[in-house]
């Protein structure tokens, strides 16, 4: 629920008009704003609503007041629970977020920290939104003497904080910006001696000495008129020595120091190096006869390893990215992919854009980002991609920077992209990983064990590490005996899901977003034998049709749910399910089709 009273009293929920009442129901909603996470009593909403003049029946109208004010929240959509009933009376309770006056002190105080820490230009756009938020006079439709006086504080608040942004728009040198509006400001409000000195010094520094010397004249003026008093100190000061001839001090534009973000997770101290795939990815993040934005998508199944290569990889190439690297992931392993919008309001975050000043809009906050982008050289990282649509945006704006990342999906739909595929490890590489982490001492006692678990493995990074983290955390355990369990097919998942290394947990966030088609599929696949099929088996598998058995099998190649391994000598592909992936397949199949229907797949 979203609340303003720096301005008419306005009340919306998801942008959609909120109706509130009007005069006494009116009344009591601006008085409680006004006192917003404070105790209201009675006696104080009884004399703003009727000014001394109060009925015998005050309190009881009061408390219909609240009461419709609470119905017509909860018929918004919003809750009963804004209003709270105290002890002595009411409260209002709202998030800093949920009124247009918590807004303001929030980005006022962000102004002025950036402010101090020497970014005079962000302060200066951080206010101008603040103030932003003053619509007009405030609450001027309610004539309640205690709203007005709450109100005309809000209008002294407004004049202050503007005070202190013109204060630093001057020391940044926008004064011919200033005059037009310091001049209406200074009509205004003509007893404001600061508002008066920044217009006399916005005008000598625009060589108009006689206009700056008339508004000091007609500042005194009405001063002595109306208050019998002089001008101040500061306003004399700057009347002397505009009338001596002194230069005005010239503005210094202050700047804060670019932000270089720094937001790669930390490289494996493990590992293993996979020298084609790192010196090919390297050279396609670093080519130097480009014109656009270099992209680099590894591309594989889940558990191969990519995410770790990339980030070794991006580590390699800081030096080359002097402005920054940016590392976000995207989503392809939840139940729900993060949104392009909050992602690129981190990366400006990262980039040094305050908060005050990220649009609301998301396809605002991206082209904010590319353009920031556009003159920087960054390497941008996103992890576990789920299409090339989701991506697009996030490409830098221009040719400086790099953008690598992984999916387990074919992404190469998106233009410019050079796509490296990550499968497995060699031999080699998958003996140095696990000797790495279980250690030699047990690795030479049992080396035909060990090959055992890594021929089971298929030799994937995940459960290879996960195999092996679960010998480091049982010293005990012999390899022999873990390669025994792993031999059992209905345990062989379990062995191979350790902690946060879960081969179930990775393949289940691939297949949950499928069409119901697809999973059928590949559900029958698992039943079908592990040496191999053809577009015609697969579709007697489903009872369809071989046109959409080629369909879904295009779908499942892409998601590395199903392997191509070759075309007969009668000229038709050639596809495998891997060891583990059948293997969970035919856990869900099990789970899912009744007995019946997999005794018929089965035969």
């Amino acid at each position: 629920m979203w609340f303003r009273v720096l301005g008419p009293l306005d009340v919306s929920v998801d942008w959609e008009p909120v109706q509130v009442g009007k005069n006494r129901q009116l009344t009591v909603l601006a008085v409680l704003l006004m006192e917003v996470n404070k105790t209201v009593t009675v006696g104080r909403l009884v004399e703003a609503v009727w000014s001394g003049c109060a009925p015998k029946t005050a309190a009881e109208q009061i408390q219909t007041c609240v009461w419709r004010l609470r119905r017509a929240f909860v018929a918004a959509g919003a809750g009963s629970g804004l209003i709270e009933t105290t002890a002595s009376g009411y409260s209002l309770r709202l998030a800093a977020g949920q009124i247009d006056t918590g807004v303001f002190e929030t980005w006022v105080r962000e102004a002025r920290a950036i402010a101090g820490a020497g970014d005079h230009a962000e302060a200066i756009a951080v206010y101008r939104k603040a103030l932003r938020l003053f619509r007009g006079p405030v609450l001027a439709e309610v004539d309640s003497p205690i709203v007005r006086t709450a109100a005309a504080k809000w209008d002294e608040r407004m004049l202050s904080v503007l005070e202190d942004c013109v204060e630093l728009e001057l020391a940044s040198g926008t004064d011919s910006q200033l005059v037009d509006e310091l001049t209406a400001l200074v009509e205004q409000n003509p007893l404001r001696e600061r508002l008066r000195w920044q217009l006399m010094l916005a005008l000598h520094r625009n060589d108009r000495r006689a206009d700056a010397l008339a508004v000091y004249r007609e500042g005194r003026a009405v001063m002595v008129g109306e208050l019998g008093v002089e001008p101040g100190r500061k306003l004399q000061e700057l009347h002397h020595r505009i009338l001596n001839g002194e230069p005005p001090q010239q503005a210094v534009v202050t700047t804060a120091p670019v932000r270089v973000p720094a937001q790669l997770l930390a490289d494996a101290p493990d590992f293993v190096e996979r020298p084609g795939h790192a010196a090919e990815i390297r050279r396609v993040l670093t080519a130097d006869d480009t014109t656009g934005v270099r992209i680099a998508a590894l591309l594989g199944r889940c558990g191969a390893g990519k995410s770790t290569l990339a980030m070794h990889v991006a580590h390699q190439l800081r030096d080359r990215f002097p402005d920054g690297q940016l590392y976000a992931e995207l989503g392809a392993n939840r139940c729900t992919p993060a949104g392009i919008g909050d992602i690129a309001c981190g990366f400006l975050r990262a980039l040094g854009v305050s908060d005050a000043r990220v649009p609301a809009d998301p396809d605002e906050r991206t082209a904010m980002y590319r353009s920031l982008l556009a003159t920087r050289r960054v390497l941008v990282v996103l992890d576990d991609v789920v299409d090339a649509h989701q991506v697009r945006p996030l490409l830098p704006g221009g040719p400086g920077s790099a953008v690598l990342m992984t999916s387990r999906t074919t992404v190469t739909d998106l233009a410019g992209v050079y796509p490296v595929e990550v499968g497995a490890l060699t031999e080699a590489e998958a003996v140095e990983m696990f000797t790495g982490i279980v250690g030699a001492h047990r690795v030479v006692v049992e080396p035909e064990a060990m090959r055992e678990i890594l021929r089971l493995a298929g030799n994937l990074p995940l459960p290879v590490r996960a195999a092996a983290a679960r010998l480091v955390a049982r010293p005990h355990l012999r390899l022999g005996h873990l390669a025994a369990r792993l031999r059992d097919p209905r345990r062989r998942l379990d062995e191979f899901s350790y902690g946060t290394l879960d081969v179930r947990a990775s393949l289940r966030s691939t297949v949950d977003g499928m069409p119901d088609a697809a999973k059928r599929l590949w559900y029958a696949l698992s039943m079908l034998p592990r040496e191999g099929f053809d577009v015609h088996l697969a579709a007697e598998a489903t009872v369809g049709s071989a046109r959409t058995a080629e369909r879904l099998l295009d779908f499942l190649v892409d998601r590395r749910l199903v392997d191509i391994v070759g075309v007969d000598e009668r000229g038709n592909v050639r596809y495998r399910l891997h060891e583990l992936i059948a293997l969970y397949a035919a856990e869900l199949c099990r789970a899912q089709m009744s007995q019946p229907v997999r005794e018929g797949r089965a035969a």
